[in-house]
């Protein structure tokens, strides 16, 4: 092993005990080299597509008052099921929506944005389907006028491939569906607006199929997980839907990351390095691990 990949080797196992709390770290399937080798390898030349047409379309919901729908899937973290450094049997509970790591806990998904003043929730369902133990809707308005739903599932942390086909059905346009809340309709999977994937990145455990297209229509995506740009952006190319926030490397995906990403999103939507900056300096701020380099653990669009 040459002595660069050794450094980079022994840097990535100080951050996976460090800073991943539990995400990263593969028990079997996915050893420290072959992590290396996974996150430094040239990428693939991709036949890229812009997110200019995204970008039209929620332009003109703002200005029509039309809400804005965001959909995040948050599998469970599940000590169990999942390739992760084990956390407290609390947080690693993959059944248990009050304790768990990316739910319950302090900076989990539901509890995160059910404590931000801005957002009030409108609604919280158990058990929507076998895979799903959760489901809940915030609403918020925005200084700009926009209107803006929020539904979030919580799948079993020992369905991660059900969370993810769920994931690539919704990003290429395969699967919508229709909710009504407070006698208002909204559309969620691929008809949301954003697609966000928040947890473990599931495709260090699992080989999944890619899921192409269907509908011609461009989407915007976010996988908040560890490494998730080299692992999931052949999917994204071909479901056709834009990298808007992916990560390059082992990190703590939480819900203050997806709460940057919102707010940026939604007020500074034409400039997707804005998303970036202000991901960046909210995981330094919780994380305390220096702004430049909390920055460029995230990255937007294709490079």
């Amino acid at each position: 092993m040459s002595t660069k990949i050794a450094t980079f080797t022994f840097l990535v196992t100080l951050f996976i005990l460090s800073s991943c709390k539990g995400d990263a770290a593969q028990k079997g399937s996915l050893s420290i080299s072959s992590f290396v080798q996974k996150v430094s390898s040239p990428l693939k030349t991709y036949n890229t597509f812009d997110r200019k047409s995204c970008i039209d379309r929620v332009k003109q919901k703002i200005n029509n008052q039309e809400p804005l729908v965001i959909h995040i899937m948050v599998p469970l973290c599940d000590n169990d099921n999942q390739g992760i450094v084990k956390v407290n049997e609390r947080l690693g509970d993959g059944l248990n929506l009050r304790t768990n790591l990316y739910w319950g806990s302090k900076y989990g998904v539901k509890n995160f944005f059910h404590k931000l003043s801005p957002w009030k929730l409108l609604e919280s369902k158990k058990d929507i389907n076998k895979n799903i133990l959760e489901r809940i809707i915030l609403y918020r308005e925005y200084p700009n006028g926009a209107k803006v739903y929020l539904v979030a599932d919580a799948y079993r942390g020992d369905k991660m491939k059900a969370c993810l086909l769920d994931y690539f059905d919704a990003i290429s346009g395969n699967s919508i569906e229709q909710l009504t809340i407070n006698q208002q309709s909204i559309s969620i999977k691929g008809d949301a607006d954003l697609l966000i994937f928040n947890g473990h990145n599931g495709l260090m455990d699992y080989n999944m199929e890619l899921v192409y297209n269907q509908d011609d229509k461009i989407r915007e995506a976010a996988v908040i997980g560890c490494a998730s740009h080299s692992y999931f952006l052949e999917h994204l190319k071909h479901a056709k839907a834009y990298p808007l926030l992916m990560t390059s490397n082992l990190m703590a995906p939480e819900a203050y990351v997806a709460d940057a990403l919102i707010d940026t999103w939604i007020q500074k939507h034409d400039d997707s390095q804005e998303v970036k900056i202000a991901v960046g300096k909210a995981y330094h701020k919780y994380q305390k691990c220096g702004i430049k380099g909390a920055t460029r653990l995230f990255k937007t669009g294709w490079q």
